[in-house]
């Protein structure tokens, strides 16, 4: 069967447009792989392509990212679950297993507690979404960052816009300094909490974390696990951070899946 991209479809729904690239040998199960912020389709290729013998790859560029538009301003996660669970059921016959890294991720968490009939399994990659413990260093130091940026807020009569942009210059993260138009999708989905979302998912799951990570640190991979319970497995590789998929780390997470694929034999 061939193995060459097939087709690259445009999916709209709700105002919101998505691209998917499609390859692969199976009409029947389906690999659907959902990037992180900033991201595109081109971001998880190194590992779609290694299961483009035994499934049909998805390798979806979500709105805003890639070469889809952007979505309506008001939009956040649940908008994007919402479209990509439209595409699923009007595009997709067969078994679904959802890729998601990061932001990505985010959206198969919801999309797998919603229980559909097609999705049979989940892979998740360095996906934030859930509060740090109570007493931890990085949560007491949000709770400063955002404390500080209440004040600067409430003294604008007499600072300006001077003292915000400074506080945004200087704890802003990458993401949000580059969101641009999406920085109010962004806000919403950086203080979402999906304990709820996790504690519903129950369909198999591997979390795949590098060891290495501080964007979304190996904390998250445990706490996901212990709220999923059995239906969790955790695979750390070693050395690798938040962008595990690059380099060795396609085959590695390749790999991986391989194997909990096989396991579950979807």
């Amino acid at each position: 069967m061939p193995s060459a991209v097939s087709a690259v479809e445009r999916f709209e729904h709700n105002g919101g447009t998505l691209l998917d690239e499609v390859s692969g040998a199976s009409a029947s199960r389906h690999l659907v792989f959902l990037h992180g912020w900033g991201g595109s389709r081109d971001s998880l290729r190194g590992i779609a392509t290694l299961f483009q013998h035994t499934h049909r790859v998805h390798l979806v560029d979500l709105p805003g990212f890639g070469d889809a538009p952007l979505p309506p301003d008001s939009w956040g996660t649940i908008h994007y679950t919402d479209l990509v669970q439209q595409y699923m059921m009007e595009r997709l016959a067969g078994s679904v297993v959802l890729v998601g890294h990061s932001f990505g991720g985010r959206l198969a968490v919801r999309l797998a507690a919603r229980r559909l009939p097609q999705v049979c399994a989940l892979v998740l990659m360095g996906v934030p979404g859930l509060p740090a413990p109570g007493l931890s260093r990085a949560r007491l130091r949000r709770s400063a960052i955002r404390g500080l940026r209440r004040v600067l807020t409430a003294l604008r009569p007499v600072l300006g816009a001077r003292g915000v942009e400074w506080h945004t210059a200087r704890f802003g993260s990458k993401d949000y300094l580059a969101a641009g138009p999406l920085r109010s999708v962004l806000v919403r989905t950086v203080n979402e909490d999906l304990t709820e979302s996790a504690q519903a998912v129950a369909c198999p799951t591997l979390l795949v974390w590098g060891t290495d990570d501080t964007e979304t640190p190996p904390w998250l991979a445990e706490r996901y696990r212990a709220l999923m319970g059995a239906r969790a497995t955790l695979a750390f590789l070693p050395h690798k951070d938040h962008h595990l998929y690059t380099g060795t780390g396609a085959h590695l997470c390749g790999h991986r899946i391989r194997q909990f694929l096989q396991a579950h034999d979807v």
